[in-house]
């Protein structure tokens, strides 16, 4: 049985000490020329330790820490440093994801330990997701393109490969697609515009990620992407809205969400399970011991490993952990999934 690969969806609790504003407007400096050397510094030492804690874990394929929202990350860039004569396709320079060359001394040290490069998993929003957050539901087909240009600009710039360091899969979010009841347009201008963002990702894996698998249909023609991303976790029924053999088929696989992050519903059945108010406890160590443990994850491993078999590639999270309330309960997560992923690919 191929193994199967655990990874993380990206953000994570920021330390105590470090402001989420602060991080945001650090990250934009960077990107726009403009931090200075204390904030980089500075910057790169929170990340860092962020991305070290998703190593400690186990997770075998981390992704970047993400600390900037997820919309105007990206669209403050394109909106205002775009090529002249395309309106909206960022110029190459101002494309730039901060967060990944915050965790370079983290990668270098990695490679002295261990003599293996780092390999991490990036994410990009997605064009269709820019564009909805943006502009709204009407699409204009060659504005779209040109956000999916930009978007390709981010994954050319952040696509790394050094001896210490190496991208290994793509993420391109796209958590309205399924979900937005308003949106119409055609499957063939999603397809091109999708190809276009992943465009620069080739060679490697390249997966979609959603909130809701009910458009996974608009995804199968999509010769840019390879693996579609389900967040099963928290809704055990979305496996029911797959259909294998299509998968099969259109030679696609797939990334689970075995381990929920809706931390808001989790904290809710905490309370009524331990009697107590989880966000005023000091010890939170029930939510991953009692309730996301690494047998309640091995379990949704196993259910969809029935159904999919060797269809499944990546598992890991839900989705990002950036609302959970500290980094403890947020590093035993990840460390309940790794953990979970790794019995399982060594009892096979």
């Amino acid at each position: 049985m191929p193994e199967i690969i655990s990874d993380d969806i990206g953000s994570f609790p920021l330390p105590p000490d470090a402001k989420k504003e602060d991080m945001r407007r650090i990250a934009s400096e960077i990107a726009t020329g403009k931090a200075v050397k204390e904030e980089r510094e500075g910057f790169s030492k929170v990340l860092g330790e962020m991305m070290q804690k998703k190593i400690d874990a186990g997770i075998m394929r981390p992704n970047y820490p993400q600390t900037q929202d997820m919309i105007t990350s990206f669209t403050a860039l394109i909106e205002n440093f775009y090529e002249a004569d395309e309106p909206w396709v960022v110029k190459k320079k101002y494309a730039v994801i901060p967060a990944i060359g915050a965790i370079t001394d983290v990668a270098k040290s990695f490679f002295k330990e261990t003599g293996e490069p780092l390999l991490f998993r990036a994410c990009v929003t997605g064009p269709l997701e820019l564009y909805l957050k943006s502009v709204g539901n009407s699409i204009q087909e060659d504005l779209l393109m040109n956000i999916a240009k930009s978007v390709s600009r981010f994954v050319e710039n952040s696509r790394m490969d050094t001896p210490y360091m190496k991208t290994s899969v793509y993420s391109i979010d796209e958590p309205s697609l399924g979900l937005n009841p308003g949106l119409v347009v055609d499957d063939d201008v999603l397809a091109d515009a999708w190809n276009t963002a992943a465009k620069k990702a080739r060679g490697l894996d390249v997966e979609i990620h959603l909130h809701s698998p009910k458009a996974l249909d608009r995804l199968y023609n999509v010769e840019g992407i390879n693996v579609l991303g389900v967040e099963y976790a928290a809704n055990p029924k979305a496996l029911d809205l797959i259909d294998k053999s299509e998968i099969e088929s259109y030679d696609k696989f797939l990334r689970i969400g075995i381990a929920r992050t809706d931390i808001q519903r989790l904290a809710a059945e905490y309370n009524d399970k331990f009697g107590t108010d989880f966000w005023k406890d000091k010890d939170k160590s029930g939510l991953t011991a009692d309730m996301e443990n690494v047998r309640n994850i091995t379990k949704r491993l196993e259910k969809a490993h029935e159904l999919f078999g060797d269809r499944i590639k990546y598992a890991g999270p839900d989705c990002g952990l950036g609302s959970w309330p500290d980094q403890e309960t947020a590093y035993h997560l990840l460390k309940n999934t790794a953990e979970a992923i790794f019995k399982y690919n060594s009892s096979k």
